[in-house]
């Protein structure tokens, strides 16, 4: 047999025990939170405002965190797809200063590589200057 043959199938097992070992794992995951966290999970749960003892297992639920998540997201998403789409169309069809398209690209690269957490940190310490008292973030 041909080495390249053999060891493109080695290499094909590897991969398929890899996959049935993050399978399995996410699986067991999955089940734990579902099984230890089912008994937790009513519809009062969703629709209620968190009450003083929440946090201390009494009643209450997670609206505002929902509504807040929402609020945070859907306009953030809005703004990012409108100014995405326009920085993609640029870069695709229009622009004609190769300096310009590697400078968004360099741009674009080094936001991705900063984590989300140092973006909310930054605007938490410009709201804490400003004297801002309340944020959704």
């Amino acid at each position: 047999m041909n080495k390249r043959i053999l060891e493109e199938k080695i290499f094909k097992i590897l991969m398929y025990v890899s996959i049935l070992i993050v399978l399995g794992s996410l699986f067991i995951i999955i089940s734990l939170v579902v099984a230890n966290g089912a008994t937790s999970l009513s519809i009062e749960m969703i629709t209620q405002t968190p009450t003083g003892g929440y946090y201390l297992g009494k009643s209450g639920g997670i609206l505002n965190a929902i509504i807040g998540s929402l609020f945070l997201a859907l306009p953030a998403t809005g703004l990012a797809f409108i100014i995405s789409l326009g920085i993609a169309i640029y870069l695709q069809r229009d622009f004609t200063n190769p300096s310009i398209s590697s400078f968004i690209r360099l741009s674009l690269d080094i936001l991705w590589g900063i984590p989300s957490i140092i973006y909310g940190v930054f605007c938490l310490s410009i709201m804490m200057f400003l004297g801002l008292g309340a944020s959704l973030l």
